[in-house]
């Protein structure tokens, strides 16, 4: 008996919030050597440097999330669409995780502010990966 759809989908989603970690820690490194490179070393301002480090890396995940966590061919119609809508779900999944979480966790809760931003990461990514498979890349 063929697979339900409940399970397919369960099945295909395991690897795709594996894939979605593997380009979320690219993420990471990306906007960590940029905001290395362009304040540390370079001594552009730290507001400008985080906001292009933070820019790119919302892109560079994009395309690779387009191409290899919801495998979707640069091609197909619909990438400038799916551009716009994963910029504002990561902007949504920053401001919920590493704003809201990080300074309700601080401010009501005392939590240590590492502990705390670590919390907000995971609200960030869990809000991120839930819009990229309902919204941006839902099946079509």
């Amino acid at each position: 008996m063929p697979d339900s759809p409940p399970s397919r989908l369960r099945a295909g989603s395991i690897g795709r919030i594996l894939r979605f970690g593997v380009v979320g820690l690219s993420g990471v490194v990306v906007n960590q050597g940029l905001l290395m490179l362009l304040h540390g070393a370079a001594g552009a301002p730290l507001l400008l440097s985080s906001i292009i480090a933070i820019e790119i890396s919302i892109l560079t995940n994009f395309l690779l999330n387009h191409t290899w966590t919801w495998r979707v061919p640069l091609r197909e119609p619909g990438l400038l669409r799916r551009a716009i809508q994963y910029h504002a779900a990561a902007v949504l999944a920053a401001f919920a995780g590493n704003v809201i979480v990080l300074m309700a966790a601080v401010e009501l809760f005392g939590v240590d502010y590492r502990i705390a931003n670590l919390l907000g990461i995971a609200v960030g990514t869990a809000i991120n990966f839930t819009a990229g498979e309902v919204w941006i890349f839902r099946s079509r």
